[in-house]
């Protein structure tokens, strides 16, 4: 009876022991180590704010869509999808493990000044200040970012989460198309230039330039490389005065025509499409991708 009792003893202790430790050990825990650290309403945020290397970018939700401010002054229209994006990828911050608890270590992770600062707003109040630091690979598949709120000392490692994405370059969030329609679906397509004008028509399948036979393989090419064009190089000191030198004309089936035109501004070619009638894009490479000579598609050369 007495081992039993003695047995009951020790055991009582033990149990005792268990919850003490874990006691303790959840309170130490509970005060260092944040198990969340993003915690906003993506669909009631009505501004990004994202700092880096000195620049500052601001996007804003304006009355019917988001805007963002450029390095030129201007304020444009930024993309739903991009803001989506970022917001999408702050969502998946989740801190695995923490590995500083004061100041001494944020440059080691660059989470100082080094690092990208964001900050969300839903209406007037801040609901993110997070400092995004130093990308750092963990083997061979496994990736992972150094993060701390802006507010707090403590530094965490966030597995899986890309900081890069955090671009404060302007053109990451603006409509980059100058086109979208499906090769196939363009039936005639016109050109006009300062010394000449042409047009192709397809008919029965077969495309024809001037009564003449164009180059099926050229001309689908050509149509391919129009049909989903982009460009990252906006024009935002250009002011468009006079008439363009060139233009293009798309006739498209069950859908609107799509006119793109070019300027020549100081013999820098400057490009506009009403798919896209806000920007102006500043790249010679779209001269030859878009403004075609007719010898192109006579000829058989690719």
């Amino acid at each position: 009876m007495k081992s039993t009792l003695k047995l009951l003893g020790v055991l009582g202790i033990l149990i005792a022991l268990y919850f003490v430790v874990q006691f303790t050990t959840d309170r130490g825990r509970s005060k260092s180590f944040r198990s969340e650290l993003v915690k906003i309403d993506t669909a009631a945020v009505t501004k990004l704010q994202i700092e880096a290397n000195g620049d500052q970018l601001v996007v804003e939700k304006g009355e019917n869509q988001w805007r963002v401010n450029t390095p030129a002054g201007k304020n444009v229209a930024a993309t739903s999808s991009s803001v989506k994006g970022i917001l999408n990828s702050l969502m998946s911050v989740k801190p695995s493990r923490l590995v500083a608890k004061d100041e001494s270590k944020w440059k080691d992770y660059q989470v100082d000044s080094a690092g990208t600062r964001v900050e969300v707003f839903e209406g007037g109040e801040k609901t993110l200040d997070l400092v995004v630091g130093r990308f750092n690979m963990e083997g061979q598949r496994q990736f992972s970012t150094y993060v701390r709120l802006f507010e707090e000392p403590e530094v965490y490692s966030a597995a899986n989460f890309m900081g890069a994405s955090l671009s404060t370059n302007s053109a990451s969030y603006r409509n980059q198309q100058l086109a979208r329609f499906t090769r196939d679906s363009v039936y005639q397509v016109t050109f006009e230039y300062p010394d000449s004008a042409f047009t192709l028509s397809k008919t029965d399948g077969k495309w024809l330039l001037g009564g003449q036979p164009a180059d099926s393989a050229n001309t689908a090419k050509y149509l391919q490389g129009i049909a989903y064009l982009s460009n990252r190089n906006f024009a935002d000191d250009f002011n468009p005065v006079g008439s363009p030198l060139f233009s293009v004309t798309y006739l498209v089936k069950s859908g609107n025509p799509l006119k793109v035109e070019g300027y020549l501004p100081n013999g820098e070619l400057v490009v506009h499409s009403d798919f896209n009638a806000e920007e102006y894009f500043k790249d010679a490479s779209l001269k030859d991708k878009i403004f075609k000579g007719s010898a192109y598609f006579l000829s058989k050369e690719e």
